[in-house]
Formats: structure tokens, sequence, C-alpha cells
């Protein structure tokens, strides 16, 4: 898999103008209720969050369907490839997991407040303080048996490729003893084929890659769930290099496999 330039082309079909602005109404709706629910993540059950999540994706007509083994430790650090705005959701609805994100998603309008509500521990990379604090915060998230996902790729791709894994956030897992849990994410049509139109990316702007996400009739979102990598016996660098090689391993049994209908 290598990534081509960035293109965002829409499905052959779209969804009505009316159904478009039912969806957009349902989903202002539906956000106001995040910030009543609960925040603590319980890794031990479905909790609200999941399930406000899943109603979110569900107003937008996205269906998410996991394959693979989800380990029964609750302790692990969640590693993704990363493709658009729509991968925290998916991933929380799926895991009662808190995330570690880049400091400019705090400034996204609507994703940005959603991300905070989430219990999300924001990065500075302009400050090297910025990375110490977040490694202290994260050290006790995964000591208090609290999943954690993040994105190693630093940046989004349009899906056709995956970028190399930073290894400094994989020091987490050196460091506490516990495993990476590789994952991955493919959007695709109804019909099997890869869906870039979700995508955030480049020079896109958000309001644009909503604007297509909205205007799918269908979108289906495979997510892959590889065995997990153990630290034992790696430092960070061996240990992102074989995250990587999960994920893209991963991503390659979905593009394989036949299409969901």
């Amino acid at each position: 898999m290598t990534d081509s330039p960035f293109a965002f082309p829409a499905s052959d079909q779209s969804t009505p103008v009316f159904i478009r602005a039912a969806r957009l109404i349902r989903l202002l709706a539906h956000t106001r209720h995040i910030f009543l629910l609960p925040k603590a993540p319980d890794p031990s059950t479905k909790d609200h969050l999941s399930r406000w999540f899943e109603t979110f994706l569900g107003i937008l007509g996205i269906e998410v369907h996991i394959e693979g083994m989800v380990p029964t430790s609750s302790a692990f650090l969640i590693v993704a490839n990363h493709i658009s705005w729509l991968d925290i959701m998916v991933i929380r609805s799926l895991f009662s997991t808190c995330f570690i994100a880049k400091e400019e998603i705090r400034r996204w309008p609507v994703v940005g407040p959603i991300a905070h509500e989430v219990g999300t521990i924001f990065l500075d990379r302009s400050r090297l303080s910025s990375f110490r604090e977040t490694l202290d915060a994260s050290r006790r998230s995964l000591y208090q048996k609290i999943p954690l996902t993040v994105f190693p790729e630093g940046t989004t791709t349009n899906g056709n490729g995956l970028l190399p894994f930073k290894t400094g956030v994989f020091a987490l897992c050196t460091e506490t003893g516990r495993p990476a849990l590789p994952v991955s994410i493919r959007y695709e049509s109804p019909d099997g084929r890869q869906l870039t139109s979700v995508a955030y990316a480049g020079e896109d702007t958000l309001l644009r890659s909503f604007l297509r996400t909205i205007k799918e009739p269908r979108v289906i979102v495979r997510v892959y769930v590889s065995p997990h990598v153990d630290p034992e016996g790696k430092d960070r660098k061996a240990l992102a290099v074989a995250a990587h090689n999960a994920v893209h391993t991963g991503l390659d049994l979905l593009f394989r496999k036949s299409p969901l209908r």
C-alpha cells in the first residue's frame, strides 16, 4: 500500500438535501447531550460515551464493523492509522478509552469540545515540557487500567497508505510494561470500495470533510484488531516497527476480504 496525492472524490450517489438537513439537525440536538454524560471511561462495560458515539455515527449513516480479537485486559495502548476526524468517534464507540491528540484539535469546531469532553490528553509539540506532561498523564491512565489511544503517524492520510510511526509515545509501553494494541481502520462504500470522501488530510478543511461525509448515503467502517504487541525485550523503536507492521497487515486483510453488504 502506497500513498497517493490527496484526493477525496465522493461516491456515485449522494443523500438528498432534505436528508442532509435532517441529519444536521439531529446531530446538533444529539451533541448537546454529551456535556451531561459521565466522562470517566469504564472499560468493564459499554459506557455512556460509547453509546453516545454509536448514536452519533448512526445519525451520519455510518456503520462500524469490528473484526479480530479484543483483549480482556484493559491496560493497553491502542495504536491506529489516522484518516479522518471520525476515527476518534469510531474507536470511542468500540473502546472505553482516552486519547492522546495534538493541541490543534482542541481548537477545532465541534470536534474540539467533544475531544475535550472525552478526556483527551492534548500534546503541544512546540513545547518539550508538554511532551513530558503528556507522558505523565498517560502513564497515570494506564496504571489506572484505562486504555489510551494514539495515532502514531502524527498526521492524517487519505487512507491509501500508512506513514511511519513516531516512536516517542511507545515509551509508555516500554516503561509501564503495557502492550500496544494495533487497530486498522478502513472506510468503504457499501459495495466494498475504499471511500476517501470522509478523509480529512493535507490542505483539506474540517468543514469540507464534514460536508462530504454528511452527503454520503451510507458509510461502512471496518476495524481490524490485531493481536497485542508485548513490549518485553523491545525498545520503543522496535515496538513502533512491530505495531506498524501489524496495522499494515490489518489494512491488507481488510482490503482483501469480500465487501459487507
